[in-house]
């Protein structure tokens, strides 16, 4: 092929590859949808769908920020102020002896809680509104639990398993 030739061919492979990138994309767009998502058969219902999954993830977001923020806040009230020596629930790394602290551990289908207290004998600690709250509000499986005393402190130690995660339902 000669130059000219080859230069006449290029904005047909361009406009080739304009008109190819909407299907492209549009179909990627319905693989990422969830099958409750996925109504009609058009590429503009399926736009309309991801726009809705997307406010709806938007709004789960949120509740869950909320439902962190009250964990958090529950935990700050505790005997002692446990867990008050963090400003946030994560991985605190290296406490000190005297420090009361939450540490949270996850994977991808396991989260494991250790609370390390300086808890009384006399005083209680609240460990069943916890528990409560993870598994009815969080929707999370207790595996195991384990807690004992060392030092004049009282460590817990809860795993929970797979996550239920819950389902999106379009509301119209």
């Amino acid at each position: 092929m000669d130059e000219t030739s080859k230069e006449k061919c290029r904005p047909r492979v361009v406009q080739a590859k304009n008109k190819n990138m909407p299907d492209q994309l549009y179909s990627s767009l319905f693989s990422l949808l969830p099958q409750n998502y996925v109504k009609g058969d058009s590429p503009c219902d399926h736009i309309e769908e991801a726009a809705n999954y997307i406010k709806d993830l938007e709004k789960n977001v949120k509740e869950l920020q909320d439902k962190r923020e009250k964990l958090k806040n529950s935990l700050s009230e505790m005997p002692n102020d446990v867990g008050s020596s963090s400003s946030s629930i994560t991985s605190n790394t290296n406490p000190s002896i005297n420090e009361n602290y939450v540490k949270i551990k996850t994977s991808v289908d396991e989260l494991e809680i250790e609370i390390n207290t300086a808890i009384e004998e006399e005083d209680v600690f609240p460990l069943s509104k916890v528990l409560k709250m993870l598994q009815l509000d969080e929707g999370l499986n207790v595996v195991n639990y384990a807690y004992s005393k060392v030092n004049h402190r009282w460590m817990y130690v809860i795993q929970f398993g797979a996550m239920v995660r819950p389902q999106f339902s379009v509301v119209e």
